[in-house]
């Protein structure tokens, strides 16, 4: 028995050898099982209002500067930072320069 897999997805979401993701303000990568990684990109002074997920959210920065902030404690990020936001808690996102992050959640 042969398994036949989809094909191979690559693409670059700095300046990799692959095709660029583009200025998208927000593309999903992955989509399983309700489980999402997705990447968002920022002009400066753009900002995300306060708001909650039902799960754990991972967040990388990969690129710029940004303010998270979590019930009302505010947090400076950077290209190569990572927050972890518990299940429910109120966070809002504010962006210090154009930035680029992955989301997982």
């Amino acid at each position: 028995m042969t398994l036949t897999y989809p094909p191979l997805k690559s693409g670059s979401l700095l300046a990799g050898s692959h095709a660029p993701a583009g200025e998208q303000k927000a593309l999903v990568l992955l989509d399983k099982s309700g489980q999402k990684i997705i990447y968002k990109t920022f002009v400066a002074g753009e900002t995300m209002p306060t708001h909650h997920a039902a799960v754990d959210v991972f967040v990388t920065v990969l690129a710029g500067r940004l303010i998270i902030t979590q019930e009302d404690v505010p947090t400076e990020v950077t290209a190569g930072d990572y927050v972890i936001i518990p299940s429910g808690a109120p966070h809002a996102l504010h962006c210090l320069e154009a930035a680029r992050i992955l989301i997982y959640r």
